[in-house]
């Protein structure tokens, strides 16, 4: 009992801590990030906070507004931090920065000095006005750069992380990745709770080692617990990298986080779906739903959500109204296979069909599909199309399997089995049904019932399933396969029954094709035996 109480209030005290911020701190921390709207959105969110830097919120803001290309309204921006304090550095970054963009050198370098003056110990004031100049032209400044960082080296004595963070989106910027992972990783070791230096580092690396990317993640959260940045990005790794039960817990605990987004809740929903949570998942879907009744997601995972909780009823009545308000929606295999699954329990399953056909329809490579609507097929005892949709699978199969072969021979079985008097289905059927088995035999070591599928196969190709001499020569095999271990005649070992239908079929056979009164009695002596052992 005590370590159940421990447990929860360990609990409490980590959620508590995660619904803490840090203000217009995470906007900055989003921008840096190179994750625009999310910067600004927050820094529009807290500019009116008492704790708000806004000098420094506005020259974030302005240069949100100039990485998506509104020049106006980052001026704006970067004039009202002027405004708030004119001797904040920053901003007279960001108006060098329009004047270079504009082709006004000279009026950059002044705005530039101005910003020097203010920042005379700033070494990022100098590091982004090498960021000025790289974002304006590389080419053109590349003196400018390499002048600005190399003072910002001697100033700092190379202890300036935002030079690492420059140098590694320079290297980004070519596709050297490895090269911008060791100055992220620099920029780390000189502020070791430096968000742009592992968020970035964990995004050059994750495609490469995803467990480390996600480690040094868990090492950003571990120094700044209530960075929103930091809780959202690891829990997008652990999301990207599979793991899903760590990122839902972690999403729980961000989005308490004031500095949420509002889409938030919904990847909380699919990140509780995909991590097996349904009851939670549900709940957290229904909130969004209250709120948006449009949000297609959340649609979607409603109704996942209630079809893995057991209530069909109500989950194919939701599936049918997120097919039907969303026309133009984008249907993944899982919708409709969940939907099927829901009309199948709920015993409509001429219904269950039609929505697996319109997603073979829509993914005609999806191998587990085409191989789920062949097994869907054959319970609707609809045998041509189960046959065609498994033929359909082993083609996506670069290497079909042994058991892929024996497979589809016994759909074409059952296709040819019940044709009828259909004797182009018959002959079809049975003829493809035999090329497949013939695969089978061909790679595996010969076993009894390959040779019986091979005989039955023989006999569905004529009118009746009669007997004809391949299907003998099958059956024939078929006993001599038997015959080599003795144990076989054991009622234990349940080969009785196969012994039966090979000497009842080699009776027929023998007595009625090949008029053979011998081989005729000898076979029904046999099968008599056999009789008699089962107990028949």
């Amino acid at each position: 009992m005590k370590f159940k109480l421990l447990i929860s209030m360990l609990a409490a005290g980590t959620i508590a801590a995660g619904a803490q911020s840090q203000g217009y701190k995470d906007g900055i921390e989003y921008y840096k990030a190179g994750q625009y709207d999310n910067a600004k959105t927050i820094l529009n969110r807290t500019i009116g906070d008492a704790a708000t830097d806004k000098a420094t919120a506005y020259y974030y803001l302005g240069q949100t507004e100039l990485a998506k290309g509104d020049k106006d309204a980052a001026k704006k921006n970067f004039d009202l931090g002027v405004a708030a304090d004119a001797e904040c550095p920053y901003n007279y970054v960001g108006l060098g920065a329009l004047e270079l963009m504009a082709g006004n050198e000279n009026a950059a370098k002044d705005n530039f000095k101005t910003a020097q003056k203010f920042g005379k110990k700033n070494h990022e004031i100098t590091v982004d006005i090498a960021r000025a100049y790289y974002n304006a032209n590389p080419v053109t400044y590349a003196e400018e750069i390499e002048k600005y960082l190399a003072k910002a080296h001697k100033d700092s004595k190379n202890q300036e992380p935002s030079i690492y963070i420059l140098e590694g989106d320079m290297a980004a910027a070519q596709q050297d990745w490895g090269g911008a992972a060791g100055k992220y990783e620099m920029a780390i070791t000189f502020e070791k709770d430096n968000p742009e230096g592992y968020v970035k580092y964990a995004e050059a690396y994750f495609n490469v080692n995803p467990n480390f990317s996600i480690q040094k993640l868990e090492e950003l959260l571990a120094q700044t617990p209530n960075s929103a940045l930091a809780q959202r990005e690891l829990a997008e790794k652990y999301f990207k990298g599979n793991h899903w039960k760590k990122a839902s817990d972690l999403y729980g605990q961000y989005i308490q986080n004031p500095n949420h987004f509002p889409e938030d809740k919904a990847r909380y929903s699919v990140l509780l779906y995909w991590g097996e949570d349904y009851g939670n998942s549900l709940k957290v879907a229904e909130e969004v739903l209250s709120q948006q009744p449009d949000n297609f997601i959340m649609q979607r995972v409603r109704f996942l959500d209630n079809v893995k909780l057991g209530d069909n009823a109500k989950g194919a009545e939701y599936a049918k109204a997120f097919f039907a308000n969303n026309p133009d929606g984008y249907f993944t295999v899982n919708d409709y296979t969940t939907y099927a699954d829901a009309l199948t329990a709920l015993g409509q399953d001429s219904l269950a069909v039609v929505q697996y056909e319109l997603a073979a329809q829509k993914y005609p490579e999806d191998a587990d599909l085409l191989k789920n609507l062949s097994a869907v097929y054959t319970n609707n005892k609809n045998y041509v199309k189960a046959a065609e949709a498994f033929d359909a699978y082993v083609q996506t199969q670069e290497k079909p399997s042994m058991n892929d072969y024996f497979t589809a021979s016994g759909r074409y079985l059952n296709a040819a089995a019940t044709a009828g008097d259909n004797e182009e289905q018959r002959t079809k059927s049975a003829a493809r049904g035999l090329e497949y088995v013939n695969k089978a035999i061909a790679g595996a070591e010969p076993q009894p019932a390959l040779y019986q599928r091979l005989g039955r196969l023989s006999m569905s190709r004529n009118a009746g399933n009669a007997m004809d001499e391949d299907a003998a020569n099958a059956y024939l095999k078929v006993v001599e396969l038997l015959d080599a271990n003795p144990a076989n005649m054991d009622t234990a070992n349940g080969q009785l029954g196969l012994y039966k239908e090979a000497y009842m079929l080699l009776y027929v056979y023998y007595g009625n094709v090949a008029h053979d009164k011998d081989k005729a009695a000898e076979y029904a002596d046999k099968l008599n035996a056999v009789k008699t052992l089962l107990g028949e």
